[in-house]
C-alpha cells in the first residue's frame, strides 16, 4: 500500500515541477540531487519531489488508484452533510465559508458554541477542507527513537524530572533498520523521526543516520528533536533531512516559559522562521489547555500559527501526566469539543492549510479521529515505533496502544519482530478502514 500516488512531471519551471495526478495539476520542488525531467514519474510529499519510479511501475500503481480515486472523490462529497445553525453562529459561519476574515469576536463565537450549533460548525469546515484541498489526506509515519530530555517541561512526561520512567535510545542500525520496514514493507513516502532534546545524539550521528537513510530509501524525513543549533539543522537538510517538526506549544510568552523553565517563546520562534526560510517543510503549532490558557490565547496561537505560513498545522490537546507538574496539580484533559473546535476554527482561518488531526483526538474518545477529519483536519500520522519501546514514550497518558500479553496475561510477549508489529499493521489496516468510508485518498499531492 502506498500513501503517496505517483505523478507524472508534465513541465519543470526553474526547481518547481508540474506534476499531473489524474488530470489534478500540483507543484513540487526538485531538491538535492535528484534529476527530474518532464515525463518523468515522481513520488512527492510536503511539496518536495522525493524520489522517482520507472514509468511501467508507475502506471500499474496508478492503474490500480484511477478508479478507487474517483469513486473516494464521489463519497467524500457524501460527508459534507451539516445541520440548520441560528443567530449569531449562523452568519459567522457564512462568511467563513464565503472566504470572509473573521474578527476576533467572531473567533470566540465559534470558540463559545455549545449543542446544536456543532455540527453545522464541523460540516462548514468539513466543506471547506474539501472545497479548497479536495480529498487527501497526508499520512504519515512517527518513529520515536529516544525518550530522553534533558529539558523540565510541566506538560510533558519524559521530561528529565519523571523517575518513574523507563528510558531508552535506539542505535542509528535500529533506526536505520525501522526506516526500511516503514519504507519497503508498510509503504511510508514521508517519516517522522521523534526524541526528547537529548544530546547524546550528536550532529555527527544524526547526519550519518539521516544519509544513511536518504541513500537507501525514497522518503520525506522530518526531524522532531528540538532546539538544535540553526546551524546544525542547515546541515542536518544538507544531509536530506528537508522537514521538521517543532511546535511552539503556546503564544503567550509568560505562560512558555512557566511551562519551559529556562525558556524563551522568541528564541522557539526565531529557529521555526530560520527553518521555514531556509526550505524546510515545517509543521508547527501548540497545546490546546495549558493550564492558564484564555480564549484569547488559543486565538492568538492559530493566528501565529498561520503568520508563520507552515507547511502543516500540528496541536493537540493537554492530556496531563500524572508525574508531571501540571498532572500534579489535578489538571483537567481537554474535552474533546475544543479540540474539534480548534480544528475547525483553524480551517476558517487558514482555509488551505493541511491540519493534522493527533492521536491525542482517539485518548479523549474513540472516535476522535474519525470527528477530527470531519471537523476540517486533513492529515495523519501513525505510530511505528517498535513495540518494545513504543510504551515507554509516554508524554501523556493512554497515549500508547497496549502491548501484546500472553494468554495467561503474565506478562508482556516476549516475541518475534514481525509478531510485535502486528499492531502496527492493524493499526495502519484501522487507518485505511476510517479513511476509505470518509472517501479520503492517503495520499499526499503535493501543492
Amino acid at each position: 500500500m502506498c500513501y503517496a500516488i505517483p505523478g507524472r512531471i508534465i513541465s519543470i519551471k526553474g526547481r518547481v515541477a508540474t506534476i499531473d495526478y489524474f488530470g489534478e495539476k500540483r507543484t513540487a520542488s526538485v531538491i538535492g540531487d535528484l534529476k527530474a525531467r518532464a515525463g518523468d514519474y515522481v513520488y512527492a510529499q510536503g511539496g518536495i519531489i522525493i524520489d522517482k519510479i520507472n514509468q511501467d511501475e508507475a502506471l500499474a500503481i496508478l492503474g490500480t488508484w484511477k478508479e478507487r480515486f474517483f469513486e473516494l472523490k464521489k463519497k467524500d462529497m457524501d460527508t459534507l452533510t451539516r445541520g440548520r445553525a441560528e443567530g449569531e453562529i449562523a452568519s459567522v459561519l457564512e462568511k467563513a465559508e464565503n472566504g470572509g476574515f473573521l474578527s476576533r469576536s467572531e473567533m470566540e463565537t465559534i470558540l463559545k458554541t455549545q449543542d446544536s450549533g456543532l455540527e453545522t460548525l464541523f460540516g462548514t469546515a468539513n466543506h471547506i477542507r474539501s472545497s479548497e484541498l479536495g480529498n487527501s489526506c497526508c499520512v504519515h509515519g512517527i518513529l520515536e527513537f529516544s525518550n530522553y530530555c534533558k529539558n523540565e517541561c510541566a506538560y510533558c512526561g519524559i521530561n528529565k524530572n519523571n523517575t518513574k520512567i523507563k528510558r531508552y535510545r535506539m542505535t542509528i542500525d535500529e533506526i536505520v533498520e525501522r526506516v526500511g520496514y516503514a519504507v519497503e514493507e508498510l509503504g511510508f513516502k514521508a517519516l517522522v523521526l521523534q526524541s526528547g532534546e537529548d544530546d547524546y545524539y550528536t550532529d555527527d550521528m544524526l547526519i550519518e543516520l539521516v544519509k544513511r537513510i536518504r541513500e537507501r530509501y525514497g522518503v520525506l524525513l522530518f526531524l522532531s528533536i528540538g532546539e538544535r543549533s540553526f546551524d546544525s539543522y542547515k546541515r542536518l537538510y544538507e544531509a536530506g533531512a528537508y522537514g521538521a517538526l517543532l511546535r511552539f506549544e503556546t503564544s503567550n510568552p509568560k505562560l512558555y516559559t512557566l511551562m519551559r523553565p529556562g525558556k524563551k517563546l522568541d528564541d522557539r520562534i526565531g529557529l521555526i522562521k530560520k527553518l521555514i526560510a531556509h526550505g524546510f517543510v515545517v509543521a508547527t503549532g501548540f497545546i490546546i489547555g495549558l493550564p492558564g490558557t484564555t480564549e484569547a490565547d488559543l486565538i492568538n496561537d492559530i493566528l501565529l500559527t498561520k503568520s508563520l505560513k507552515p507547511d502543516m498545522y500540528s496541536f493537540g490537546p493537554l492530556i496531563p501526566h500524572p508525574d508531571t507538574q501540571i498532572g500534579k496539580m489535578k489538571t483537567k484533559p481537554v474535552s474533546l469539543n475544543l479540540a474539534l473546535k480548534t480544528i475547525a476554527l483553524s480551517r476558517f482561518v487558514d482555509p488551505k492549510a493541511k491540519i493534522l488531526v493527533t492521536t491525542a483526538l482517539e485518548t479523549l474518545e474513540k472516535q476522535g479521529k474519525r470527528k477530527g477529519l470531519l471537523a476540517g483536519g486533513n492529515s495523519l500520522m501513525i505510530n511505528l515505533t517498535p513495540e518494545q519501546y513504543k510504551g515507554k514514550y509516554d508524554i501523556y497518558p493512554g497515549k500508547t496502544q497496549d502491548q501484546l500479553f500472553d494468554e495467561s496475561n503474565n506478562g508482556p510477549l516476549v516475541a518475534s519482530a514481525d509478531q510485535l508489529d502486528i499492531k502496527t499493521q492493524d493499526t495502519i489496516r484501522e487507518t485505511l478502514d476510517l479513511l476509505y468510508s470518509l472517501g479520503r485518498a492517503p495520499t499526499d499531492l503535493g501543492r
